[in-house]
């Protein structure tokens, strides 16, 4: 005895969806009594604008906001040579390299200066904490901190601070050692 094929339930399902689709496009005309014609028309209109309108006169939107026309930049006129020059004030003086060096908020924020390739300072003072990482502090304020001490560095040193790789520092005492140092302040 032979069975009979049923059609793959995918195929059914399609053919459903797609006889449901068509009849709810032809009942939404239907239901705003707008023939199908009338949507070739409007697409049928070569201006954006008309075209527009035409859309929203089938959809009942009413006329649509009147834009002001945009002009192209090119088409746009330059000043006149009678204008005033714009006033603009003299750039402010930087602070000093010591005072800057090796603090990203400073020297970040003016990305048209170049930042200093090296400072070289006096130490003001040296303290040892606590907590087990030397702290020198330059002439202008700036303090840093090394990742290991030396006993040897001393107050009224001169001291040279280059960058190194990553954004780390690298502090070279008079006695030709070096140490990794951040800036704390």
């Amino acid at each position: 005895m032979l069975v009979p094929l049923r059609p793959a339930p995918t195929k059914v399902a399609a053919a459903v969806l797609a006889i449901l689709g068509a009849a709810s496009l032809s009942a939404g005309n239907a239901a705003t009594g707008e023939p199908e014609s009338a949507l070739r028309a409007c697409a049928g209109i070569g201006s954006d604008a008309e075209r527009l309108a035409c859309y929203d006169k089938l959809a009942g939107r009413g006329a649509p906001l009147a834009a002001a026309p945009v002009a192209p930049r090119a088409a746009v006129p330059a000043a006149p040579a009678s204008a005033p020059a714009a006033v603009t004030a003299p750039p402010a003086a930087a602070p000093p390299v010591a005072q800057t060096f090796g603090s990203y908020r400073a020297e970040h924020p003016q990305p048209a200066s170049a930042a200093a390739p090296a400072l070289e300072a006096r130490v003001t003072s040296v303290t040892r904490p606590t907590s087990g990482h030397m702290t020198v502090q330059l002439e202008g304020g700036a303090m840093w901190e090394l990742d290991d001490g030396d006993p040897f560095l001393a107050a009224g040193d001169t001291v040279t601070i280059t960058r190194a790789a990553l954004g780390s520092y690298i502090l070279h005492t008079p006695r030709h050692r070096d140490h990794r140092a951040h800036r704390l302040r």
